[in-house]
């Protein structure tokens, strides 16, 4: 992402006013389950698994277990399909064997640096260095070169010190700016774009200034407040990389990225913009869902050029997506994703079960919802057995 990319998205947003959430926030994804489970008025209970972690079980209104939402996995979603998930050479196989198109992809153990990087520029100029162990954005370096692969190799191995599995994984680097798209039962239920951290001058602070006073304003939010602009290896190695100095006084209104790292925990920011983006943005994430064989639910990481993009890029796939990004947006109005997964899933129950006077009038239409996701996903199948 660069300051074009920037300047995009900010002018493109219909609504820059900062959302504030008080103390009630949820900071749990199961915590929201819950609450939504409560406010749907859904018969439900919660439980502790083996580790004391709480999940939740939903029950039908005769009291008979309906299925499980456990802490990183969703009822209706194996085991074998969140492993491909969870792998991302699977993932972008299976994706590109159903036409969706993704980056180059390679996984690469701590020792094997030269041909990682003889792998990562037969054909890519720069790209991105993951590790595999950690999450949240951690570990996660972009805009890689030739000069400075091995430096950022061997920091990727370093933060994954201690880990069962410090392999990293090396990805072609896709221009453009990432979204997240949430898929839920098969229907689009919002697309988000991800802003990494960046300040606004006022012609008369520096930019080590501007990051202190937006931190400060972030530490006032009960979701935001701990997940600042830090001032990290990449945030350093991005800002040296562009001739950027902390002591820099930006003229009043200049926009100045600091990072390419678009995670929230980073010092991004967040805002809803499925009203904005193509259809063939849109399309994709459907697209990538139907395409994993037992998957309905996932968050869609897209890259993409700008809202308009005709061929947006499929990064990765999350079986078990991070719905608080889409209820708490940094800016504008939220969603809620897994009020829509609830109603959705409860809808198709009791179509199995052949009770039909059991769905409310309003939860009907994700029947058809269902329908056409199921031929979608028959289509690809098909296709991907003939080619």
């Amino acid at each position: 992402m660069d300051a074009s990319h920037l300047d995009h998205i900010l002018d493109r947003l219909p609504d820059t006013s900062v959302n504030v959430y008080g103390k009630g926030t949820q900071r749990t994804v199961m915590g929201s389950y819950i609450q939504a489970a409560r406010e749907l008025g859904r018969p439900y209970r919660v439980a502790e698994d083996d580790r004391g972690r709480r999940y939740l079980q939903l029950l039908r209104h005769d009291g008979s277990h309906l299925g499980d939402i456990e802490p990183v996995l969703l009822p209706g979603c194996s085991t074998a399909t969140r492993a491909i998930c969870n792998n991302k050479i699977t993932t972008a196989s299976v994706l590109s064997g159903r036409g969706v198109r993704t980056p180059f992809t390679a996984i690469h153990g701590p020792d094997d640096v030269d041909r990682a990087y003889e792998d990562a520029f037969r054909t890519a100029t720069q790209v991105v260095i993951k590790a595999r162990s950690l999450t949240l954005g951690r570990g996660v370096f972009l805009n890689v070169t030739k000069e400075n692969f091995r430096e950022h190799f061997w920091a990727c191995v370093e933060k994954q010190k201690g880990s069962r599995r410090p392999d990293l994984l090396v990805q072609e680097m896709v221009p453009g700016f990432e979204m997240r798209a949430t898929v839920v039962e098969g229907e689009l239920d919002n697309v988000l774009v991800r802003i990494p951290a960046y300040v606004v001058g006022d012609g008369r602070s520096t930019i080590d200034r501007l990051i202190d006073a937006k931190n400060e304003r972030r530490s006032r939010c009960a979701y935001f407040g701990t997940k600042l602009i830090a001032r990290d290896h990449n945030l350093r190695s991005y800002m040296q990389a562009y001739g950027l100095d902390g002591s820099q006084i930006p003229k009043d209104g200049e926009r100045v990225l600091l990072s390419s790292i678009s995670n929230a925990s980073y010092g991004g920011e967040t805002a809803i913009v499925t009203d904005l983006v193509s259809d063939q943005i849109k399309d994709t994430a459907v697209r990538a869902v139907a395409a994993v064989p037992g998957l309905r639910t996932a968050g869609v990481d897209i890259m993409a050029e700008s809202f308009d993009s005709a061929s947006p890029v499929v990064l990765e796939l999350n079986s078990f997506p991070h719905a608080h990004l889409s209820i708490y947006p940094y800016f504008g109005a939220g969603t809620n994703p897994l009020t829509r997964f609830l109603r959705a899933f409860y809808a198709e129950d009791a179509k199995l079960r052949g009770a039909i006077d059991e769905i409310p009038s309003e939860d009907q239409h994700f029947l058809a919802a269902y329908q056409r996701f199921y031929d979608l996903k028959h289509a690809l199948e098909a296709a991907a057995v003939t080619a």
